[in-house]
């Protein structure tokens, strides 16, 4: 099988699906083919979990409706086959595992994130080792979790997996499967639970509560060794001289980009692939969106990828205007990481610098009240991060101060000590904030005077 096409889209998640959103916006007629290595059509990843635990179906999961690809003229070769292996950026060619050739007038790359897998020994040799980013790695853990606990069950014993990282990823899949299975302990080798996105105090808060779920978090204890018999693992070794017998194994250490298709091809790597502020990459005519991309971080200036689903969504977006020619193709220039996610009924929302270093120039403000857990971070006089573990009204405020970097001093002391209202922002901010959809060209002088 062969094909010519006018945009190759390289995967078929959050980035490749608004890229090719973004390119039918100002091209109806060029010739668009998504390729992916799963089979299905594109789903939130996101809801893996949900749908274990029965939160979604499966009829629910997916991201646009069934005549999307259809309505929208759009090609898609889906499945292990259509993995592309090899791309040739001076022939405008690219290659899959089962032989098809592609050639391209442009491409996006929106190949996520791969699971990283530690070098612990016996974890590769064992089958019983489940990642925990895909669709169908999710359904495969839940079909390993019930016949883990009928096995359990049949010899008078209880069922227990084992999470090896307790980071978003890790602690979902535990959530996930506390339905399945009798015990679920989480190791992370960090000094605390979800070690990137809350500090020691908050995760001390989330990690009680987990427990009286019936998950147990072991911080600063990870596996030395993976006991294997007969090709399936029944224990873990742990670092602090313990063993831990188990059915199963999570993998969920993290995940790191997708770029080595683009590095083959010669394209210029960082943390992340290299892209200019339409996201177009080294290679010629080749773009990329998503997890595999670097971008400048808002809040200190580093560079390093950002593998959030918003995140990708709006650089698919950028990369597919770009592709097509869009007049005033929108840019990307840096961003912030904002997480938002909820484990049984508690709710946990972060944004910007929520860990800095003593000593940067840094204030911070925290309070506990009982289940609930607040922090903001400020820097000259900004806002710059904040952790709200149940108590999630007006995140979004937050956020705002955060993004328009809104001097502290212009704001009621009081909105740090209760959920924020509109009001509380300055008058040309919340002036900006509630007309910001309007056109730029409008007269604006009457919409002004009347706030």
């Amino acid at each position: 099988m062969a094909a010519s096409v006018d945009y190759l889209i390289i995967g078929n998640s959050a980035a490749g699906i608004s890229a090719a959103e973004a390119i039918r916006k100002t091209d109806r007629e060029g010739s668009v083919l998504i390729v992916g290595s799963e089979p299905h059509s594109a789903y939130g990843r996101p809801l893996i979990s949900y749908l274990l635990e029965g939160k979604t179906t499966l009829d629910e999961i997916w991201l646009k409706p069934e005549d999307f690809y259809e309505k929208n003229r759009l090609e898609r070769w889906l499945g292990p086959e259509f993995q592309v292996t090899r791309l040739d950026p001076a022939a405008h060619r690219a290659i899959c595992t089962g032989g098809e050739q592609i050639e391209y007038r442009r491409c996006l790359l929106a190949t996520g994130s791969v699971p990283f897998m530690p070098p612990i020994p016996g974890l590769g040799q064992a089958a019983n080792v489940y990642p925990f980013i895909t669709l169908d790695q999710a359904l495969s853990v839940q079909e390993a979790a019930r016949a883990a606990t009928e096995r359990a069950h049949g010899a008078n014993r209880p069922s227990r997996c084992v999470v090896i990282g307790a980071g978003l990823i890790g602690l979902k899949a535990a959530e996930a499967l506390c339905g399945f299975v009798d015990e679920v302990a989480v190791l992370e080798m960090a000094p605390r639970i979800l070690p990137a996105v809350l500090d020691q105090e908050g995760a001390q808060v989330l990690q009680r509560q987990l427990a009286s779920r019936g998950i147990t978090c072991l911080p600063g204890v990870t596996a030395a060794n993976i006991e294997v018999e007969q090709g399936s693992a029944v224990a873990c070794h742990l670092t602090d001289d313990t063993v831990m017998a188990c059915d199963f194994i999570v993998a969920a250490v993290g995940v790191r980009p997708n770029s080595t298709l683009a590095v083959e091809a010669g394209a210029r790597q960082g943390r992340g692939l290299v892209c200019d502020e339409h996201l177009r990459t080294s290679l010629a005519d080749v773009w990329a969106a998503g997890d595999l991309v670097q971008v400048t971080d808002a809040i200190d200036g580093s560079q390093h990828p950002l593998a959030l689903w918003p995140a990708a969504v709006a650089q698919g977006g950028v990369a597919g205007a770009a592709m097509a020619e869009a007049p005033e193709a929108p840019a990307y220039s840096s961003a912030f990481a904002v997480n938002a996610v909820d484990f049984f009924e508690s709710s946990l929302l972060t944004a910007g610098c929520i860990n800095p270093p003593d000593d940067g120039g840094f204030t911070v403000k925290t309070e506990v009240d009982g289940d609930a857990y607040v922090k903001f971070v400020f820097r000259e006089g900004r806002l710059v991060g904040y952790i709200l573990l149940n108590r999630p009204a007006n995140a979004g405020i937050y956020t705002a101060l955060i993004e328009n970097a809104v001097p502290v001093d212009q704001l009621d002391p009081a909105m740090f000590s209760a959920a924020p209202e509109n009001l509380d922002f300055p008058q040309p901010l919340r002036w900006a904030r509630l007309h910001r959809f309007y056109p730029t060209d409008r007269d604006q002088r009457g919409w002004k005077e009347g706030c």
